[in-house]
């Protein structure tokens, strides 16, 4: 699904980004949730924003993912890679808000290099992928033909990125 697209589950977004909000404001839910809690709930809020075609809730959802990437990034993968995922998915005229998904995936990468615990390989498949789909060509082109061989290697049986990764090696070696 890509941004501004229609969808069959109307109103699933917003009714979960409402049970998220409850659960983020409230003081009984344990502190390990929170990561997850405040990435899926900015995730929702942009899908709210799709739906309805308000690109003021984009910007709101924009503002909570920074929120939790500052907040929950040292410890969770999940904010820079849904907010990377948002953003890689939005048109051409978000350029601004584009660029995150680079950011948020170098960032990973990263962090994954400094400890490898810190995303599991279903996750480090798709984000090498998406870092290689961002940057085909020029100066990153064999980085990203490196990231895809990796992406290939952490997903033997296709349960991740690998095919996506397979599909654009064979692209960016027909160039």
């Amino acid at each position: 699904m890509s941004f501004l697209s229609k969808t069959e589950f109307k109103g699933y977004a917003r009714k979960s980004f409402e049970i998220l909000t409850d659960l983020f404001n409230s003081k009984e839910t344990p502190a390990e949730l929170l990561p997850f809690i405040a990435s899926y709930r900015a995730s929702s809020l942009s899908l709210v924003s799709s739906e309805t075609s308000n690109l003021k809730l984009l910007s709101e959802s924009f503002r909570l993912f920074k929120d939790a990437v500052k907040n929950y990034s040292s410890v969770s993968y999940l904010p820079e890679f849904l907010r990377g995922s948002v953003a890689e998915n939005l048109p051409w005229f978000f350029f601004r808000k584009r660029r995150m998904a680079k950011k948020d995936y170098q960032s990973i990468i990263d962090k994954y290099n400094q400890n490898q615990e810190y995303a599991n390989w279903k996750i480090m498949s798709f984000t090498y992928w998406a870092w290689a789909n961002q940057r085909q060509g020029g100066k990153y082109r064999n980085i990203s033909l490196s990231y895809l061989e990796k992406a290939i290697a952490l997903d033997p049986n296709y349960k991740a990125g690998r095919k996506k990764a397979e599909e654009l090696k064979l692209i960016m070696n027909k160039k």
